[in-house]
């Protein structure tokens, strides 16, 4: 499956995503969903079957797996289909602001994190905030980073979209965590002994054994090597005369090399190639795009508020009354979800952080 939308299965009916847990993963017991799981070890369903693990430990909302880099964006691997109103503005640059991606990028230890102990407290007034958990209906989360492959982790993803888990249901996923990981590591043997078939990314990725020697590749990868104008094979020379572990693409993606561990079944000691769409490369938000939602003199406002013009000085400038003015900025407020003009500066701060501008 080629995956284009980087993100979670946030959806805006909690009572609907409940349900369809408790008919779906929910009612099968633990040891019930272990075996389910062992017995998908290197089919295309094996990760559903690890999310029905979760599921039979803690009572959540909705559940998925998202591939987290430690070179490029995350990708949405299950479910397969997001809505596009929430997909579009974590797309766009707010997965910058999302603890799990700033977790793997400058930690990248396999480990079970939960949202509200990680993230810290300016976040819950940031865009990703307001914009896409709330969109998401997403109050707390448990991200169990699996151990990586290629830089990045397979990471199953458990939504609440009401309160917060518990200490004693992040201990249960915790002690669970081995199993996890165990499954995972076999279910990673079995797919390179079947030549990655099964690779559900279709990023371009290829094992080298210990000597440098192919091991197994993806139809993805031999796709672009068989491309005359992709430049993988001239990459991989760069690689290997320089000793760096990435290469740039012409098209502007990443070929990254990553060491394999010494206990990684048919590579021990190998190595990982995966081609990676750069993070410097995603695609930017609009400088202007938070205010869409507001009419022009709302944005008018807006404009003159952060220039540090008062209500009578607005007033003046655009030729109005004062009440006039207080009035537009009750609209506005509305609907940036926001309260104060502190609330205003924040969302300004935070989305300069998210486009760079």
């Amino acid at each position: 499956m080629n995956v284009h939308s980087p993100v979670r299965n946030y959806v805006p009916n909690p009572g609907q995503i409940r349900s369809e847990v408790r008919n779906g993963m929910a009612g099968l017991g633990f040891s019930t969903a272990i075996g389910r799981a062992s017995a998908a070890i290197g089919d295309d369903v094996f990760y559903d079957r690890l999310l029905e693990v979760i599921a039979s430990l803690v009572e959540a909302d909705a559940f998925s797996l998202v591939r987290y880099s430690s070179s490029g964006a995350p990708d949405l691997i299950i479910p397969r289909e997001i809505r596009s109103e929430v997909a579009a503005p974590y797309a766009s640059g707010l997965y910058t602001l999302d603890p799990f991606h700033d977790y793997w990028r400058s930690v990248g230890s396999p480990a079970v994190c939960s949202l509200r102990r990680l993230a810290p407290a300016e976040m819950w007034k940031s865009r990703y905030a307001l914009e896409f958990l709330r969109a998401a209906s997403i109050s707390d989360e448990i991200a169990v980073f699996l151990p990586p492959i290629g830089g990045a982790s397979p990471t199953l993803v458990v939504d609440r979209a009401v309160g917060e888990f518990g200490a004693a249901e992040l201990a249960t996923i915790e002690n669970a965590f081995p199993s996890l990981a165990g499954l995972h590591d076999a279910h990673l043997k079995a797919i390179i002994s079947h030549g990655l078939a099964a690779d559900a990314t279709e990023k371009p990725l290829r094992l080298l054994d210990r000597r440098g020697d192919e091991l197994a590749a993806n139809s993805a990868w031999r796709r672009l090597v068989a491309d005359p104008r992709g430049g993988l094979v001239e990459a991989l020379v760069e690689l290997a005369s320089t000793g760096n572990t990435k290469a740039l693409l012409p098209d502007g993606r990443l070929v990254v090399r990553s060491a394999l561990g010494a206990d990684f079944g048919a590579a021990p000691g190998g190595q990982c190639d995966q081609v990676e769409v750069s993070a410097m490369h995603a695609p930017r938000a609009d400088p202007n795009d938070w205010l869409s939602v507001l009419t022009n003199r709302e944005r008018q406002i807006v404009e003159l508020t952060l220039e540090g013009h008062p209500i009578a000085s607005i007033a003046d400038r655009l030729g109005v009354k004062r009440g006039t003015v207080k009035n537009h900025r009750l609209r506005l407020y509305q609907k940036l979800d926001i309260t104060t003009e502190r609330e205003l500066f924040l969302t300004y701060v935070q989305h300069l952080r998210v486009t760079g501008a």
